[in-house]
């Protein structure tokens, strides 16, 4: 079973990618319920059309590695069988930030998240445009803005 991971590079300091996944979520995924300052913090990733994942922080290594536990899940798209709406639930959210001379590598991995599981295609789709797109993007700016 291979989770989905994809990894993005960018020009800016690890303690910046950090920021950006634990404090500033809302600006590059979805609204986010609380920022992410401590390992048992919760937080709920909601979306316009009533989806929402519940996670909680099970590890946090400061510029280094963060990981979320879905502990709740209910996923709504206007494909969505109701085998697809709590499949994210016992999921993990794994970032793996990098330092790499001037630049920093961003390895993410959705840990449960396999072709075997009914929304793979559809939550392939949305992490290659959430992480892929708008996170790398979202981080782009910030270089840019900081040079």
């Amino acid at each position: 079973m291979e989770n989905y991971e994809h990894t993005v590079t960018v020009n800016l300091a690890p303690t910046r990618v950090y920021d950006a996944i634990t404090k500033e979520m809302s600006n590059w995924w979805t609204d986010m319920t609380s920022v992410i300052n401590k390992i048992g913090d919760k937080t709920t990733a909601k979306f316009e059309d009533g989806t929402t994942w519940s996670f909680e922080v099970v590890t946090l290594q400061e510029n280094k590695l963060i990981e979320l536990h879905c502990y709740e899940a209910n996923h709504i798209h206007p494909v969505t069988t109701p085998e697809m709406r709590s499949e994210w639930e016992n999921t993990q959210l794994r970032f793996e930030i990098v330092p790499r001379g001037a630049e920093t590598d961003i390895h993410f991995t959705h840990i449960g998240l396999t072709p075997e599981v009914n929304c793979y295609d559809i939550c392939h789709s949305g992490w290659d445009h959430f992480f892929g797109a708008a996170f790398k993007a979202y981080l782009d700016k910030k270089s840019n803005f900081n040079q």
